[in-house]
C-alpha cells in the first residue's frame, strides 16, 4: 500500500512540476510527500495492530454465521447462500494463512515459521476438504462441519495457539496448500506501479492520471485477488470527495 502511496503521488507531483526547472524541485516535493506518509504510517500502525491480528477470529465469525443461513435456507436461496459460504470460506482461507505473520510471536527468521507456514497449508487444505463435499453430500451434514471447524479455528486463536488451528488427526495425510500472497501482491505492486508511471508520460491532467491510475489498480487486484480485492486498495479512502 505504502508503494502505490508513493508512486501515484509521484505522478501527481511530476504533473504539477514537470515544466519547472530545475528538477530537484518537484523531487524534493515528492520526497517530502513520501517522508510524512511513512511518518503517518509508522504512527498508526500501533493502533491497527490489534485489529489485525484478530481479522481470523472475525472471518471464523462471518463463515460460521454465512453456514447458517445456509442451513435454514429456502430452497430458492439455497444456491446463493452455499456461494456465500464459498466466499466466507476464501477469506478465512487467507486470515489463516497469515495468522503466523499476524501474531508478532514469531520472528521473522525463526526456525518454527516454516512449520506453521506447512500447519496453515493443511488447515487451508482441511477446509477445502469439506467444501468440496457440498456439491454432493449432504448439505446440512456439511454445513456442520465447515462450521465446527471454524468454531475450532476461532477457539485455538484466541487462545494464542496458532501452531494448533485444527487437532494433528484432523490434518493427518493433507497436503499444505502453498501461500501465493506474497507473490501475488508483489506483482500487484510492480503492475500497478507500471501502469502508472506509464500514465504519468501520457499528458492527462492531474485528476484524470489519478482517477485512471485508481481504476488500474482496482483491475489488477481484481484478477489476482478476486473476490478479496477490496481488501487490498485502502488507498482508494484518499481519492473519496471530501464533503
Amino acid at each position: 500500500m505504502l508503494a502505490y502511496i508513493a508512486v501515484a503521488y509521484f505522478v501527481i507531483v511530476l504533473g504539477l512540476y514537470r515544466e519547472h526547472d530545475p528538477p530537484w524541485r518537484w523531487m524534493l516535493a515528492w520526497a517530502i510527500s513520501v517522508t510524512l506518509l511513512m511518518k503517518l504510517c509508522v504512527k498508526t500502525r500501533g493502533a491497527g495492530l490489534p485489529f489485525v491480528r484478530n481479522l481470523l477470529t472475525l472471518e471464523c465469525k462471518a463463515t460460521i454465521r454465512a453456514c447458517s443461513e445456509a442451513y435454514g435456507a429456502s430452497h430458492a436461496q439455497r444456491a446463493e447462500k452455499l456461494s456465500a459460504v464459498g466466499t466466507a470460506l476464501r477469506r478465512l482461507e487467507g486470515d489463516v494463512m497469515r495468522a503466523h505473520r499476524r501474531s508478532g510471536t514469531v520472528a521473522f527468521l525463526s526456525p518454527g515459521r516454516r512449520e506453521l507456514k506447512v500447519h496453515a497449508g493443511q488447515v487451508v487444505a482441511k477446509l477445502r476438504e469439506a467444501e468440496a463435499t457440498l456439491g454432493h453430500g449432504d448439505h446440512a451434514a456439511v454445513l456442520s462441519e465447515i462450521a465446527g471447524l471454524a468454531a475450532t479455528i476461532a477457539e485455538q486463536h484466541v487462545a494464542g495457539h496458532i501452531g494448533s488451528l485444527l487437532p494433528k488427526p484432523a490434518l493427518e495425510g493433507k497436503q499444505p496448500v502453498r501461500d501465493r500472497e506474497v507473490l501475488r501482491v508483489a506483482a500487484a505492486v510492480v503492475l500497478i506501479a507500471g501502469g502508472v508511471v506509464g500514465l504519468a508520460f501520457l499528458g492527462l491532467p492531474d485528476m484524470a492520471t489519478v482517477a485512471a491510475g485508481t481504476a488500474w489498480a482496482v483491475l489488477i487486484t481484481m484478477a489476482l485477488f478476486g473476490s478479496n480485492w477490496a481488501r487490498y486498495l485502502p488507498i482508494l479512502d484518499l481519492f473519496k470527495p471530501g464533503p
